[in-house]
């Protein structure tokens, strides 16, 4: 009878890790995102915009911005936050440009089409 109480608690402390794992990945997974983000432009019309804000609890050592594509004439990436970037770039674009960053706050990028009237971008930015 002992044996039997004995197995029955230890799948009962099983369970009970299984359900803490769980509950601990669905959290990382829940809330990535929040550091990265990725925008397409192909509407050369108007600016867009995205900010990334850094997890209080993770430590950062980097920011990443990397452009790449086209444009038929110059275009300007400015960044808010703790670096204020203000790129003006034009033609084949392939950027890369990262800094040291330790979660200083939030970063916002904004795309300005400026002289452009046509292309196709891609911009990735990491904290």
């Amino acid at each position: 009878m002992q044996q039997v109480v004995q197995i029955l608690s230890l799948q009962i402390n099983n369970i009970a890790m299984l359900r803490k794992a769980l509950f601990l990945i669905f959290c990382v997974v829940a809330s990535c995102g929040k550091d990265r983000a990725e925008l397409r432009i192909t509407d050369f019309e108007k600016q867009e915009s995205i900010t990334l804000e850094p997890y209080k609890l993770i430590p950062y050592s980097m920011f990443n911005l990397h452009i790449t594509g086209y444009s038929n004439d110059t275009i300007r990436i400015k960044t808010k936050g703790i670096y204020n970037l203000d790129l003006r770039l034009t033609g084949d674009i392939d950027t890369l440009w990262y800094s040291d960053y330790y979660g200083e706050g939030p970063i916002e990028c904004t795309f300005l089409p400026y002289k452009a009237t046509k292309g196709n971008l891609e911009i990735k930015i990491n904290l």
